[in-house]
């Protein structure tokens, strides 16, 4: 660390930090390689932030995750107020139903966040998801629906952008530009995306919820394929979910008027 400036190790540090945030589970090298900082300076890092209780790590994929006390960063000010009071009960009905749980997400900061999940009330969850979390757009089902209905310009902007953070976004998933487009063609045509997530054993469902033509937030579930046959999920689980997504419109369009 000899030559490096404080204010380069705190940067570095947040660095650390903020990538983590932005993985559903990440290990060292992959830290290292996004925050081009070397595999021993991530680790430092890492013990500091463990000590300080705002990451912690899997012991069974050994892949970090921030913890909830990150959100104390925010102060609270990314909490929506109106997706807690008006979205949150329509994905707790139908989380009772399903039993899996259900997430709702959007696209902020070139990146897929999930504004509310029913995590705490499924009984199908073993490591829940946070509130606010954020994940690439990439190989998530949420993130293609999302992307599928945006204006092509808009769309490559986005990924511009995302790429620009990440260069590894589409490597990570085994998935090229070309094979990408192809799937946001058939997500359009089918209503709806499916995959199963990279890295974990989960799958993913998710359906767009439109509001005045656009389409800005996803609804999805998630279910692990040992349980549920990716191929079976379409079937077992699109009708409740687009039972949901057109009460959240109904709902959605009294308090977003056009």
């Amino acid at each position: 660390m000899s030559g490096v400036s404080p204010l380069e190790i705190v940067e570095r540090a947040i660095t650390v930090l903020r990538n983590i945030n932005s993985f559903d589970g990440v290990t060292v090298s992959e830290l290292a390689k996004l925050s081009g900082v070397t595999r021993a300076a991530v680790n430092r890092y890492l013990v500091t932030w463990k000590q300080l209780g705002y990451v912690e790590r899997n012991p069974t994929t050994r892949k970090y995750t921030v913890t909830p006390k990150v959100l104390e960063f925010s102060c609270g000010s990314l909490r929506d107020d109106w997706i807690t009071t008006h979205v949150r009960p329509h994905l707790i009905q139908t989380c009772k139903v399903m039993g899996w749980p259900l997430g709702f997400a959007t696209i902020r900061n070139s990146q897929l966040t999930v504004l509310e999940n029913t995590d705490a009330e499924s009984s199908m969850i073993v490591y829940p998801m946070r509130e606010h979390m954020t994940l690439p757009l990439v190989g998530r089902s949420a993130g293609h629906v999302l992307l599928a209905y945006k204006p092509e310009d808009v769309r490559k902007d986005i990924l511009s952008v995302a790429l620009a953070k990440d260069r590894y976004l589409f490597t990570r998933t085994q998935m090229d530009p070309g094979q990408f487009e192809n799937d946001l063609k058939q997500t359009r045509n089918q209503g709806y995306a499916l995959s199963k997530v990279p890295g974990v054993n989960w799958g993913t469902l998710s359906v767009p919820v439109e509001i005045n033509g656009d389409v800005d937030f996803a609804l999805s579930n998630r279910f692990h394929p040992s349980a549920i046959p990716l191929d079976c999920a379409a079937e077992r689980f699109l009708l409740p979910l687009r039972k949901c997504a057109k009460a959240l419109l109904k709902t959605l369009k009294s308090i977003r008027p056009e």
